[in-house]
């Protein structure tokens, strides 16, 4: 019964340290979630190279480099005498994962796996979709601790955070 009560009150206390606590506002430099509306976040496009601000997973495949962007994209490079060079971003906002077969790249969108055909590199095309697959979300957190606005659900979905001076909040973690 003890090991019962001890592991409950563990368990409590994790759950109150890594969620989202409101407490009185605060005004000042906080994080601010970024909203896109459901369809603009499952919009998926070719873009010019974009500068790495968070990279993750690599993945080679024939004359390619893909890197992960995590929750924006993958960033693609093309081997010039073994050389990585920057040649595309593909934009998929909440991608975490992807692997290659054939001509095809896979990935999700949050929490649906798309298929992407990569045949031509310079238009990319959405091939499937399946809604759903994954228990993935947005994060509701941002990077680094501290006060941050709280999300709001009814302005879409949050594809990023981002710090801004003189803003009030009331969320921290």
């Amino acid at each position: 019964m003890k090991k019962k009560i001890l592991s409950l009150c563990l368990l409590g206390m994790s759950i109150g340290l890594f969620s989202c606590n409101r407490g009185a506002p605060i005004q000042g430099t906080v994080w601010v979630p970024k909203y896109l509306s459901k369809s603009e976040a499952r919009d998926i496009r070719s873009k010019p190279p974009q500068a790495v601000s968070s990279g993750g997973k690599i993945y080679a495949w024939q004359d390619f480099v893909f890197q992960l962007e995590s929750n924006a994209g993958i960033h693609v490079y093309k081997l010039v005498d073994q050389k990585p060079q920057p040649y595309k971003f593909i934009q998929v906002y909440g991608a975490q994962e992807l692997s290659i077969r054939g001509n095809y790249l896979y990935t999700n969108n949050f929490t649906d796996i798309v298929t992407l055909d990569i045949s031509n590199m310079d238009q990319v095309l959405v091939k499937s979709r399946v809604e759903n697959t994954f228990a993935l979300g947005t994060s509701t957190l941002p990077p680094q601790q501290g006060f941050f606005q709280c999300v709001d659900t009814t302005k879409g979905i949050v594809v990023g955070w981002e710090k801004k001076n003189n803003i009030e909040a009331t969320c921290k973690y």
